[in-house]
């Protein structure tokens, strides 16, 4: 039986580079959509060769960090800068619920791909565009990626590090892909609601997001609060530490949790043998702990209790007393993490050249659905062929644009 996919039936057009828009064209993938993914023809999407900065792997039938932005699609290699390579995005678009693009509005009016054009051409057609800076304003043109216009624009690189005046301190490093992958989900969801719509009432619409807006958003507790005087970073000595990580006697850092401080803050005391704190005037308020008078003895008089037990310990303990908690992983805890496993949060890629990858699933579920499956990214041009053979171009046709470099085939 054919597995239930929402989305079948939806087709969407992708011309995107790098991680966000991408993203969210895997996402509408794995989810039943068919998504052609158009590169140009000079070596396609910068990202299949971006993963050798970082080390990892990046070959023609070995690219696993590729595969995970660009699972379930296939692809076609045009060159939009002839007039023939033009017609042939045209003929996908007349087909296609979607088309996502991260390129610039600039760039997009050159090749005619441009929302007042292709409103005019395919009024039923949903156009999702990502931007760096929003769409409006002096810096609306500007190019933006993750670490400029998510994490440095949004406040995160600054806000998070503790500079004091130590003249070797440093700005902290983005975790790469996360500002981008998050705006996919935005894009995603944006996406499937025009599409709803202009099929209820035949016309399209233009969705758009920006990392700089959806940093805002994220961040909106944070850039509200500051006009009040909350500022981050939070220090060791006037942090909560009902929230503040604890390294443990194992050197693993343990973060307990207490959200509901009136139900659960003497039971935390308790559990760390801080009995006399039950009581204490002092402890009994969460405001009272953005005093740096009552949070930083508090904070070391528990950094020396953390200490005598390991993280595990600290778990197994704060979990029997149904306290949220959590050990702090690291990036490679994730590959091997029994829980990640149980929910196929990974899953192992076995390529055809016989070499394996461990690969991340995308969050979203169905309970319909089931799990969808995980096909390797396609190669530059792989479906270039067998598309246009789709859109209606005869043989000659085809060979003829293979020769003059209009449209390229992988071997």
């Amino acid at each position: 039986m054919e597995q239930y996919k929402p989305l079948q039936g939806i087709k969407v057009v992708e011309l995107s580079i790098q991680v966000a828009a991408s993203s969210c064209g895997r996402m509408m993938a794995d989810w039943g959509a068919d998504v052609v993914k158009v590169e140009n023809t000079k070596g396609g999407d910068t990202f299949r060769k971006w993963p050798l900065g970082i080390g990892a792997p990046a070959d023609d039938d070995f690219d696993p960090l590729f595969d995970n932005l660009n699972a379930n699609k296939r692809a076609i290699s045009i060159d939009l800068k002839t007039e023939a390579g033009r017609e042939v995005m045209y003929r996908l678009l007349e087909g296609a619920d979607v088309f996502l693009t991260n390129n610039r509005t600039e760039a997009l009016q050159h090749m005619g791909l441009d929302y007042p054009t292709l409103k005019e051409k395919f009024p039923r057609l949903v156009m999702t565009q990502l931007d760096g800076y929003g769409e409006k304003g002096a810096e609306a043109g500007r190019p933006g990626y993750d670490n400029t216009a998510f994490w440095a624009r949004g406040g995160f690189l600054y806000s998070q590090a503790i500079y004091d005046d130590n003249p070797d301190a440093y700005p902290v490093y983005m975790p790469m892909g996360f500002g981008d992958v998050t705006c996919a989900l935005g894009l995603m969801a944006a996406t499937v609601s025009a599409v709803l719509a202009a099929r209820q009432t035949g016309k399209g619409d233009r969705v758009s997001l920006s990392l700089y807006g959806t940093a805002i958003w994220l961040a909106n507790i944070l850039v509200s609060g500051s006009q009040y005087g909350f500022k981050m970073p939070k220090r060791r000595e006037n942090s909560s530490p009902f929230g503040a990580p604890f390294k443990c006697k194992d050197d693993r850092w343990f973060m307990p949790q207490v959200v509901n401080f009136n139900r659960d803050a003497s039971v935390y005391y308790r559990l760390l043998g801080c009995d006399d704190m039950v009581d204490d005037p002092r402890y009994a308020t969460r405001a009272n702990f953005n005093k740096a008078e009552i949070a930083k003895p508090v904070i070391e008089r528990f950094e020396k209790i953390f200490r005598t037990k390991t993280a595990e310990e600290w778990r197994d303990i704060f979990n029997g007393a149904n306290l949220s908690c959590e050990i702090l992983y690291r990036y490679d805890d994730i590959l091997t993490d029994p829980q990640a496993l149980a929910n196929d949060f990974i899953y192992t890629m076995k390529y055809p050249n016989g070499k394996e990858a461990k690969l991340v699933r995308s969050c979203l579920r169905s309970e319909n659905m089931g799990l969808p499956e995980f096909n390797q990214g396609p190669m530059l041009g792989e479906h270039t062929v067998s598309i246009m053979k789709d859109l209606g171009y005869s043989e000659e046709e085809i060979d003829k644009m293979l020769a003059d470099g209009v449209v390229k085939q992988h071997d």
